[in-house]
């Protein structure tokens, strides 16, 4: 996103007017800043973040979060060092505040490691060095000059008290304010995948030393619902915080909609009998890349496409039915691994791929009376449309096969044909992660945004 689009003028033109008049490089021993105290007592206070009310806490901690990677900085807490970047931005401009992943970018503005200062964004004559880059930049590199772009407009933003906004008339409840600080606090998500990892270790221990007849561990089956019944309901929790603290349902970006397919996949799995380590280990991978992408909050207001009715019904409908993809990769791979079992696995296996089949192409349709909605036209061929149709095409070959009479299934020896289904399943989801992640990452488009 340019920076032009980004932040307000005004905000570019505070800071060059500093750069350019205190450009002197000095950077104090000690940052000037308010005290923890004052800070703790700012966090409580109400402001205005993509157009909700929340707390000062919430805020700071997203956009200290979004420039530099953490929610503090050489010992100063999110609100201590937003405020202070307001208060005193002269004392600020050499901090090297700025996050930058690419290397060369990074090396370009004379960083030491992966980190810069604003003011080494800008020449001695206040003209802003990070424009010249995007002629010729392409892919990845286009990428990480907008996202350095972006960091830099938050800075500006921050020191010109754009982003910082207060109205008297707006103050939360104090049930809210308690229950936004302590949500801030607990990092569920985190929870969650370093509880899934560690259960699907033990219960594979216990798996490996059932295989090995060391022992015979008859509450296994007890020990894995356990562990799925807990992390469903901090999986739940999560969900239902975001749903409150947001004010909306919680599905409006990438890290959203992933919380809701953990949500949506642990709740699956409970409805089975068998017991999956491996399962347990996907959901805690998926939980993982949830809290990955929270790292990186989404801090410019709501699009407009997104504030729409059909966004829970669309994303509902789409996120469930890759929850069902997504077991059936699981049993394919199970099916696969367990020569014994494999058979066994089949019917789970197509139990889930139907109504995954189903509820995707529902989520088609109403993404398409979205998309009339919201761009004037049904269908553009956009990368995120495409591949969802690939994935539903893909998808939906299994289904016709089976479909056939029994007598015109027989391509394939009846031995070599449920692993044949397993093998095509677990390439077929490839489709899904490329739709979902890939899309996104690689190809850009409308639906850049998730």
């Amino acid at each position: 996103m340019r920076i032009s689009e980004f932040i307000w003028k005004s905000a570019r033109a505070v800071m060059l007017v500093v750069v350019l008049l205190w450009n002197d490089g000095a950077n104090a021993d000690r940052i000037a800043g308010i005290t923890r105290a004052e800070a703790d007592s700012l966090g409580r206070e109400t402001v205005i973040y993509n157009g909700l009310p929340v707390t000062f806490n919430t805020l700071s901690r997203d956009l200290l979060k979004k420039v530099s990677g953490s929610v503090s900085y050489r010992g100063l807490s999110a609100e201590q060092v937003v405020s202070s970047l307001k208060l005193f931005p002269l004392e600020w401009k050499d901090e090297p505040l700025i996050i930058v992943k690419d290397k060369d970018l990074a090396q370009r503005f004379g960083a030491t490691g992966n980190r810069l200062a604003l003011s080494s964004l800008f020449d001695s004559d206040g003209s802003y060095k990070v424009d010249r880059l995007y002629a010729g930049a392409e892919g990845k590199r286009l990428r990480a000059v907008e996202e350095l772009d972006e960091k830099a407009g938050i800075l500006l933003g921050i020191m010109s008290g754009e982003l910082i906004v207060k109205k008297d008339w707006v103050v939360l409840p104090e049930w809210r304010i308690d229950l936004e600080l302590l949500y801030n606090r607990i990092p569920l998500l985190k929870i969650l995948f370093i509880f899934l990892f560690s259960g699907s270790f033990i219960l594979g221990i216990v798996k490996l030393l059932k295989l090995l007849r060391f022992r015979d561990y008859r509450k296994e089956h007890l020990f894995y619902r356990l562990i799925l019944g807990i992390a469903f309901t901090v999986s739940l929790l999560n969900f239902v915080l975001e749903w409150i603290l947001a004010g909306r349902i919680p599905l409006s970006n990438m890290g959203e909609t992933l919380n809701f397919t953990i949500l949506a996949g642990l709740g699956l799995m409970l409805f089975y009998a068998n017991t999956f380590p491996l399962g347990l280990f996907f959901w805690g991978c998926v939980a993982l890349v949830a809290w990955l992408t929270g790292e990186n909050p989404v801090v410019t207001p709501l699009m407009p496409a997104l504030q729409s009715p059909w966004l829970s019904i669309h994303v509902t409908l789409v996120m469930a039915s890759y929850s069902l993809l997504a077991l059936t990769f699981l049993f394919s791979l199970l099916g696969l691994w367990g020569r014994k079992s494999g058979d066994r696995l089949l019917r789970p296996c197509m139990m889930t791929l139907r109504p995954g089949v189903i509820l995707l192409t529902a989520g088609i349709v109403t993404g398409s009376i979205w998309a009339k909605e919201a761009w004037g036209a049904y269908w553009s061929w956009d990368p995120k449309e495409t591949w969802a149709l690939i994935t539903l095409a893909l998808y939906s070959i299994p289904l016709f096969f089976y479909s056939l009479p029994s007598g015109r299934q027989k391509i394939l020896p009846e031995k070599y044909r449920v692993r044949a289904l397993y093998i095509y399943l677990l390439f077929a989801f490839l489709s899904v992660l490329m739709t979902y992640f890939g899309v996104t990452y690689f190809l850009g488009g409308k639906h850049s945004y998730v």
